[in-house]
């Protein structure tokens, strides 16, 4: 069944709201963190969309540095960790890799920022195709590195940042 405008748009705005207002308190923000990438991981099963073939407007462009002095900010513990090199080949024989969690949020609030904008300038087709677009071509290997990372902090795994 697909995932309704409103859930995809209410999940998108409530990702960038965690990320960018300073009044949230941080008691709590690394949990929301974590729920509120899951459910976008969720939803982008679920959307669907009319393709349109007309030309839209480019959005404004935003500034990763100012960004990720935000995410920064708001998410203060964390940092680099490791991911490993291969997952289906080279089994026990893995180089590891580093990943970094303020970069995973700093771009998922980028492509994030973008389906908002195109859904209050061109139109919900277009958001949702982008949303949808955008996550599989970027930001679903930040998400799902981070939320592996998040998942090993909150079992107490404090080595791994």
């Amino acid at each position: 069944m697909p995932a309704s405008l409103e859930e995809i748009r209410e999940a998108v705005g409530e990702f960038i709201t965690l990320i960018a207002n300073s009044a949230i308190p941080t008691e709590g923000r690394m949990q929301r963190l974590r729920r509120s990438l899951d459910r976008l991981a969720l939803l982008q099963h679920d959307v669907s969309y009319r393709s349109e073939e007309r030309e839209f407007p480019e959005p404004p462009h935003r500034n990763y540095d100012q960004m990720r002095r935000i995410v920064s900010a708001h998410f203060p513990e964390l940092g680099y960790y490791n991911i490993p090199s291969s997952v289906t080949q080279h089994i026990a024989d893995a180089d590891l890799e580093v990943g970094d969690a303020i970069d995973d949020i700093t771009d998922i609030a980028l492509e994030l920022y973008e389906v908002l904008w195109r859904f209050d300038h061109t139109s919900a087709d277009d958001a949702l195709w982008y949303f949808e677009f955008s996550y599989s071509a970027h930001w679903e290997w930040h998400l799902r590195g981070l939320q592996f990372c998040l998942q090993h902090l909150s079992a107490g795994h404090e080595d791994a940042i």
